[in-house]
């Protein structure tokens, strides 16, 4: 096995009450602004950056995030080869697989005749397996193990230890169904994760292309598509808790906590976007929401029609603002799509009912064999009939929280080069009143 560190590789017119658009704008203004133009007293809510918390000394650093201007010399994810195969190294045997963007050269290795191959010789490796190494199949070992010793050396021909082997193959199909259900429906739950990252992309680059296109303002402009290369950031940190550095670990003597490890990459990551030191104010925002406990997603998106309303006073069109509005309600049904899913597991009566029927069925299976294979093939058919089906409903478990599986990192940072892409490769193009460029 090899680790290392690699790199990742219209608008239709419309009525539009401009008055509305107006009134929209004087909301969505900087709130210091928006109560004074209402004759109050504006109250600002105090930034307190992590560096600064209670004088700590010994504050946290981020450690895991590799800024973009150091990528040349080491690539952001922790990767392991093993037989020709790569994937997201795994912290511990309790760790999921977790894949990168498959590429053209992966797909082939993925469809080799070869594979069963490869993949029985890594069975070793394999996630579920080592996940059900213990309790599940040291159980399923102790049970066979007594059985054995009870029916080969205390019972007689009379009193032996087994059951209906024509009996228990029907309640055997019946628990091979049941995880096949719960591995269907957690794939549903993977899919359609799935399919909210690829929106939330397609409209960061529909929203940073018709930045670029009818923003008047250089100033707006560049904030827009900082918020549009922030948006990812944050929303990959409100639906997995480590902001998928899965190499954090939990509890670390004499450190700081956990939350503050996890805080710490977050401004590591949101630094890089604001490194040219503009815009600090909504820098300063975001950190302190994250630290807060809030909703930073919702608070980017709030920044991103503060940042659409306060264009209405500068030439562009209400047609274009109106369009641009609609990206970021693209962008908010995604995001409560994704929290949707965050919040609701499948059904845990079912979880839990299917799981006590696997652990009493996995128990119960060494006496269902013993008849037919005897004191020396029970056990290694019972760890493999176990392993087969067990591997199955734990293949469920893992799926059904996408965001622990899913490579949120890699699809954030492919936001962030096709926004600079976008930012950078743009040219205007104007057409003159003679219908000459």
């Amino acid at each position: 096995m090899i680790m290392m560190r690699v790199s990742p590789s219209l608008l239709a017119g419309r009525s539009i009450n401009f008055a509305s658009l107006r009134s929209l704008s004087t909301f969505f203004i900087n709130p210091s602004e928006r109560a004074a133009s209402d004759g109050r007293q504006a109250r600002v809510r105090p930034i307190k950056p992590l560096d600064n918390h209670d004088g700590n000394q010994n504050k946290a650093k981020a450690v895991f995030y590799v800024p973009k201007a150091d990528r040349h010399e080491r690539g952001p994810f922790l990767v392991e080869y093993v037989l020709g195969e790569t994937r997201l190294q795994r912290v511990d045997r309790l760790s999921p697989s977790r894949e990168l963007n498959f590429t053209p050269i992966q797909w082939e290795k993925h469809k080799s005749p070869y594979r069963k191959l490869r993949h029985l010789l890594n069975m070793l490796r394999s996630s579920p397996l080592q996940r059900l190494l213990f309790p599940d199949l040291f159980i399923v070992t102790a049970v066979s193990v007594g059985v054995t010793y009870y029916n080969t050396f205390v019972a007689c021909s009379e009193t032996l230890a087994h059951m209906s082997a024509e009996g228990f193959a029907g309640a055997t199909t019946a628990i091979a169904i049941l995880a096949g259900f719960r591995l269907n429906a957690s794939y549903g739950r993977y899919e359609e994760c799935r399919i909210f990252w690829g929106d939330t992309n397609n409209t960061i680059r529909d929203l940073a292309g018709q930045t670029m296109m009818w923003m008047k303002q250089a100033d707006q402009r560049t904030r827009m598509l900082k918020l549009c290369k922030a948006y990812p950031v944050a929303l990959m940190f409100h639906l997995n808790r480590k902001g998928c550095h899965h190499n954090i670990k939990r509890y670390i003597p004499e450190s700081p906590s956990f939350d503050e490890r996890v805080q710490a990459e977050f401004e590591a990551e949101l630094q890089d976007i604001y490194s040219d030191g503009k815009d600090q104010s909504d820098y300063d925002r975001f950190c302190e929401i994250k630290y807060q406990g809030g909703n930073t997603p919702l608070e980017v998106i709030t920044c991103m029609r503060e940042t659409i309303a306060s264009n209405v006073d500068m030439g562009v069109d209400a047609v274009y603002v109106r369009e641009l509005d609609e990206q970021v309600q693209r962008l908010c049904a995604a995001f409560g799509a994704s929290e949707r899913v965050l919040r609701t597991p499948l059904p845990t009566g079912f979880t839990r009912h299917s799981s006590r029927l696997l652990a009493l069925w996995s128990s119960t299976l060494p006496f269902a064999l013993y008849p037919a294979m005897g004191p020396y093939l029970t056990l290694p058919f019972a760890l493999v009939t176990s392993y087969a089906v067990l591997g199955i409903e734990d293949l469920g478990v893992q799926l059904e929280e996408p965001f622990n599986i899913l490579p949120l990192r890699q699809y954030s940072d492919g936001m962030f080069n096709d926004v600079t892409r976008i930012e950078t490769s743009y040219n205007k193009y104007v057409v003159a009143k003679d219908g000459k460029q």
